[in-house]
Order: C-alpha cells, then structure tokens, then sequence
C-alpha cells in the first residue's frame, strides 16, 4: 500500500482551501444578484399580461373546411381566391379547427346577393353534425349558373344553430366578408372561402 506524501498532502490541501474560500466568496457577492433576478421574474409571471386562453375564435381568414371540386372526371382541392364554374360538385372535409365544434353549417352568398343554404339545405333546417375526424360532408354541392363570386360561408358551433339566423348573419356581413364570433347569441367560429366563379355576370353586394 503506497504511504501517503505529507509533503506534497500540506501545500495541496492548502491550495484546496483556498480555492473552497475564494469559490465562497464568489457565491456570496453573486447569491443577492441570483436571487434578485429569481424574485423578478416570479414577479413577472403576475405582472406581465397574458392574452386569456380560449378555444373559440381563430384568426381572421383561417380556412374551416377543405374543398374538394369534381369537374367532369377530375377532381382537386380549391381555396380561397381560386375558380370555379357552373357544374361543379363541391364536397367539404371539416378542419378539425375547434375542439368544442360539434355543429357546422355551410352556406354561398352568390353575385345576387342571395343566401343558400348548403348544410342543412333548407332555409327551416338546423346545424348538421359534424363527422368524424377526417370525413367529408355527406354528398355533395352542384353549382348553379347565377353569377359569381361564391362567399361561401362555414360556421361550427357547440350547439345547433338556425339556418335563417345563419343566413342572416351571412347577408350581413358578405360585402366584407367580415367574420362573425356570434349568431343568435351563441358563440361561434366562421370563416369565409370565397371562389371566383367562371360564367354569368359578376354582381356586387
């Protein structure tokens, strides 16, 4: 067993004490700094303001549903902006935007200025359900020949709207294709997707 070197034990433990006092020393001028910065940040997460949570409204323009177009024997996904034509069969696919959606009805202000409803297709109707994550709407929608643009109007909601307060609503607020955060006093989230439309004669609002 090798003998421990006192000549070489006292100078090393002496460097090691040193450098112990002088690593205190730096702990102690540094420990009122760490703790003033611990406290203000603490103090920021109360004082800073927070936009509140919610699960409800999206960004203006945010798209609701995808649309898929059949013309003739093609079929392709459309968005905002682009063309469409009389003929055309539409299908929707819901966009799993909110978590509280359980409704969804999806309306066309056309060039007229007239409101029709797509889902449900009647003006007496309510909110259909939505289906599950990743199905389209049953069936389709067939274009008509009245002039363009189509502002196709989707709204979701928790519970089941009025297919004429929806309607209203659309009417309402198509000109600036605004959206809307209520109808009937229930909250909603909406969007607009408005398609250009190729034949008849551009209306305006």
């Amino acid at each position: 067993m090798a003998e421990f070197d006192a000549t070489l034990a006292a100078p090393t433990w002496t460097r090691i004490q040193a450098e112990t006092g002088a690593r205190r020393r730096r702990w102690r001028h540094a420990f009122p700094l760490v703790l003033l910065a611990t406290v203000t940040a603490a103090l920021l997460l109360f004082i800073v303001p927070r936009p509140p949570a919610t699960s409800g409204p999206t960004p203006k323009g945010s798209a609701l549903a995808q649309i898929i177009c059949r013309r003739g024997d093609r079929a392709f996904v459309v968005g905002a902006g682009d063309e469409v034509a009389p003929g055309d069969a539409l299908r929707f696919l819901p966009l799993p935007i909110w978590p509280e959606a359980r409704f969804v009805q999806v309306g066309s202000v056309d060039g007229t200025g007239a409101y029709a409803p797509f889902y449900p297709p009647s003006d007496d109707g309510v909110s259909v359900a939505l289906p599950a994550p990743g199905a389209p709407l049953p069936g389709s929608i067939r274009l008509d020949d009245a002039p363009g643009p189509e502002r196709l109007f989707v709204v979701l909601s928790a519970t089941p709207l009025a297919t004429r307060e929806v309607g209203r609503a659309a009417l309402a607020h198509a000109a600036g294709a605004e959206r809307v955060d209520r109808i009937g006093g229930t909250p909603v989230v909406s969007a607009w997707i408005i398609l250009r439309k190729r034949g008849g004669t551009p209306g305006a609002l």
